[in-house]
């Protein structure tokens, strides 16, 4: 690693939920790295209201205890992996941004790789992909799926896949920060920016402490964002499906109007089990119309409201109480 990068500033922000002995390994382990290399940086932890109440004085225990520029925000709920990083983006100073987990999955070993990726290329962004993944096989079903789905919708560089193990300069950051939306998602938001998205090969770290936060009502949400947020595909496949299915009926109902009137077959189709069926078939696909519509609504009703996505209890910066 060059010495260029002595004359920048490395943000590096943690989102964090009710850990502990992991974030004092994990500040020991940057700190060696970055010190190594010759990396000034900053670390922004996010508590993103842990109900473990150790997890906050760890945090202030690191942060007493180190000679590096430490912020700590603490949220008064929990709000969100995506919501703690967008309020860590915006308290950082650095030149570039960084994003890791806290519970070691992300190594800071790797941390070099990701910096040499967007100090010697192009890159606007530049993801840190796993060689391998340890995660069970149904997450990584899913994730491989709803990949697939985003890169074709979101129109990803070939070869680039997204991470929450992130470097990412400042101006893309910045112009991050103007969008205002309740459930961002801050892969689908780089690519509305630039189309500069590197990535890097680094290797999973073993979790130590706590479990995902990400839960399936919460991936849930996430994924929702790239439907609902950024495009209209779902009305989309609505309208096509609803149109489809009148052209169906109304070349049903010839083909019936055309047995009655010039065939024998005059008790073709009556009775009150097909019309009993009819009637829940069409009501199901009315109602799933409905609530697609009413999320889009909701949605654009919330963010004209200008709900706060989070809300800071406080912000703990060096040698402040």
């Amino acid at each position: 690693m060059n010495n260029v990068k002595e004359e920048k500033l490395y943000s590096i922000i943690v989102p964090v939920l009710d850990i502990t002995d992991s974030l004092i390994e994990l500040s020991n382990r940057i700190d060696s790295v970055m010190k190594k290399n010759a990396c000034i940086y900053e670390i922004v932890f996010v508590d993103d209201g842990s109900t473990n109440i150790k997890t906050l004085k760890t945090m202030k225990q690191i942060q007493s205890n180190s000679n590096n520029n430490i912020s700590i925000i603490s949220f008064f709920s929990n709000s969100g992996q995506q919501a703690a990083i967008l309020a860590g983006m915006k308290l950082s100073k650095g030149n570039y941004l960084i994003t890791m987990d806290g519970d070691l999955e992300h190594r800071p070993e790797d941390l070099p790789s990701l910096i040499d990726t967007i100090g010697n290329g192009d890159d606007d962004v530049v993801f840190g992909n796993f060689e391998t993944k340890t995660h069970n096989v149904v997450k990584r079903f899913f994730s491989f799926l709803y990949t697939s789905i985003e890169k074709k919708i979101l129109d990803y560089p070939e070869g680039t896949k997204r991470s929450a193990f992130w470097i990412m300069k400042r101006e893309v950051a910045d112009e991050i920060l103007k969008f205002n939306t309740l459930n961002p998602n801050i892969s689908i938001l780089i690519t509305r920016i630039t189309k500069k998205i590197g990535s890097s090969i680094v290797t999973q770290g073993r979790r130590e402490e706590g479990v995902s936060a990400y839960t399936w009502s919460k991936m849930f949400m996430l994924s929702s964002a790239l439907f609902i947020n950024n495009t209209s595909i779902l009305l989309r496949v609505y309208a096509i499906f609803g149109a489809t299915l009148s052209t169906i009926s109304i070349l049903f109902g010839g083909y019936v109007l055309y047995l009655k009137l010039f065939t024998d077959k005059q008790d073709i189709y009556e009775g009150t089990v097909a019309i009993f069926v009819s009637i829940l078939f069409f009501s199901g696909i009315i109602i799933i119309g409905i609530a697609t519509v009413g999320e889009y609504m909701a949605r654009i009703i919330q963010n004209v409201e200008k709900r706060p996505l989070y809300s800071i209890r406080k912000i703990y910066k060096k040698n402040s109480d």
